[in-house]
């Protein structure tokens, strides 16, 4: 029962977090994202197996939350105001993106070398085409932006090194597609830092917050 409580309470927030962004809200907006990720952390825990909470690995997701978290909060900084926020923020959730790889590559769910090495050279061609959108085009901005970004590559690396040894195949395609969504919303905030936006605030955070319900997703169901 405790568990579908604390699900519902992240499902309010989230609810809540896209209404104020619809309805322009930018104080209330500020007052539901920073609990996101905290309540992410505490729907895993909750659902998580009583005998897996204690193992060694598990913290990796509650310290990658608790960076995301904080990056989350940088990012509420204007960018035209603090800039340094805003970095503050790509190196928190750089650093959320690794503690969530090392999860995928410490648990004891199996591993397979070859399907890494596939979507591998997969984050490599995109790399190619986030460095041409944003470096080689017209506009030459944010030099910044493609380091951020393989830490995303690297994640996406690691949850394909699970694929079919041990755990569910549909679980890591899950936290797979959690990746891509959370990739597609990094996508568009580094677009619209080079002042080619491609979708607004709701996208971004909608697709942000499915992402990453769908990576915790999958590393529960490759648990169960």
């Amino acid at each position: 029962m405790k568990s579908y409580i604390v699900l519902a309470l992240y499902i309010l927030d989230v609810t809540l977090c896209l209404i104020q962004i619809k309805k322009n809200r930018p104080y209330a907006y500020m007052a539901t994202k920073p609990l996101l990720m905290p309540l992410l952390c505490a729907v895993y825990y909750a659902f998580l197996p009583e005998h897996l909470a204690a193992l060694p690995h598990q913290k990796y997701v509650a310290v990658a939350l608790m960076l995301h978290t904080a990056g989350d909060i940088f990012l509420l900084f204007p960018r035209s105001k603090s800039k340094h926020m805003f970095y503050m923020g790509m190196l928190s959730f750089f650093l959320g993106h690794i503690f969530y790889s090392m999860w995928f590559i410490k648990a004891p769910v199996g591993h397979n070398r070859n399907a890494a090495i596939v979507v591998f050279l997969i984050c490599l061609a995109i790399e190619y085409l986030i460095y041409w959108q944003l470096m080689l085009g017209p506009r030459k901005y944010a030099p910044m932006l493609l380091p951020y970004s393989f830490g995303l590559c690297f994640l996406a690396t690691s949850i394909a090194y699970t694929m079919g040894q041990g755990s569910p195949v549909y679980a890591t395609l899950i936290s797979q597609v959690g990746i891509a969504l959370f990739f597609f919303s990094d996508f568009c905030i580094m677009r619209r830092m080079v002042r080619l936006p491609l979708f607004g605030q709701m996208m971004v955070m909608s697709t942000y917050i499915a992402g990453q319900s769908l990576i915790v997703l999958g590393m529960l169901l490759m648990q169960i």
